[in-house]
């Protein structure tokens, strides 16, 4: 594995603090970046006399943001190391600074031209996640050099283009009828999963820090696999929880109510549910419910394997019904937002 650094933009935080001009700010970042915040919050306190308080809760996106929270904690403004999109600020506290890797593609993408050209897979598109945005227009000119007719992804809404979330896929989906396969630029299988499975397109995920290309088929068969399995166990549920999320952006109110009437039609008891982490362990408080759905995040419930019922996503919820209409189950991925 390759030994990189994590840069974060410094110079952005130097702006925004020379403009707002805070007293105390909070800091937050994805658990695989929560280290750095330590001796970043010893410079800025340093560096502008700013009181800083580091969030250890779980931040998973920019649906997963603490705007709700930030007058409790007595913070003047939040910044959120290592998710940013098309927009510098979300609601009224939060900024979104740029986090991203020093690592180059240079060799993975010659062995995955190598891999699109013996396949016969041109055109190919290019995606990826936010701590690589800066290198997509230098990857697909380096495809370009090698003979590749690549092309980058069409976001739409606050995402920038070429950008996959775990939910959201409109950057692949765009542009899945021009292409025939695409290559996603980083490390997260469940991202590159994703934009095989909501466009059905061969996809390979180019990873930098292993210098392997990989091939995210079976595993993203697998994965569907798992999914479907789970929506059929909770066929013959009578009691069905739904929960929805007290998280700002994961609070798919309409959602779910929508699908507790459409279930309840069919003769299932519904139980309603609230709460801000969805985990295994939090669910097994609850004994006398066969089988859960949340409307929070495609993720809690598909990529977590500790549940001890199925744990149904919005998007499986909809097949669910689907079903115990006698209808077919559908693509529960055929979606380009997951929730």
């Amino acid at each position: 594995m390759l030994d990189v650094s994590l840069v974060i933009r410094e110079e952005q935080i130097d702006k925004i603090l020379s403009q707002e001009r805070p007293k105390r700010i909070g800091l937050e970042a994805p658990d695989g970046l929560l280290s750095a915040l330590v001796p970043l919050a010893k410079r800025i306190e340093e560096r502008y006399g700013v009181e800083t308080v580091i969030l250890l809760d779980h931040t998973w996106g920019t649906c997963d943001l603490v705007n709700f929270d930030a007058k409790r904690l007595g913070v003047d403004l939040v910044l959120n190391i290592g998710h940013s999109i098309g927009v510098e600020k979300l609601g009224r506290y939060t900024y979104l600074i740029d986090a991203e890797y020093d690592v180059d593609f240079g060799q993975v993408l010659e062995h995955a031209a190598a891999v699109i050209k013996r396949k016969n897979l041109e055109p190919v598109g290019v995606v990826t996640i936010s701590n690589h945005k800066s290198y997509i227009m230098e990857a697909i000119h380096r495809l370009q050099k090698l003979g590749i007719d690549a092309r980058k992804g069409e976001a739409e809404g606050a995402l920038f283009d070429g950008q996959v979330f775990g939910c959201n896929f409109h950057s692949a989906r765009n542009i899945a009828k021009d292409v025939n396969s695409f290559i996603f630029l980083g490390q997260s299988r469940f991202h590159a999963m994703g934009v095989y499975l909501a466009t059905r397109r061969p996809t390979f995920m180019a990873d930098p820090f292993f210098n392997e290309v990989v091939d995210v088929k079976p595993e993203g068969d697998k994965f569907e696999r798992k999914a479907i399995l789970s929506i059929y166990k909770a066929k013959d549920a009578n009691t069905i929880g739904i929960i929805t999320s007290l998280k700002e952006g994961q609070f798919f109110r309409s959602q779910a109510y929508k699908v507790k009437s459409d279930l309840e039609s069919l003769g299932r008891n519904v139980v309603m549910f609230s709460l801000r982490e969805i985990t295994a362990e939090r669910l097994q408080a609850i004994r006398n419910v066969d089988a859960f759905i949340e409307t929070a995040c495609p993720r809690v419930a598909m990529d977590n394997e500790n549940f001890d019922r199925p744990v149904l996503s919005y998007q499986q919820a909809l097949g669910l019904i689907r079903l115990i209409k006698g209808e077919d189950l559908g693509d529960i991925f055929d979606y380009s937002f997951w929730v």
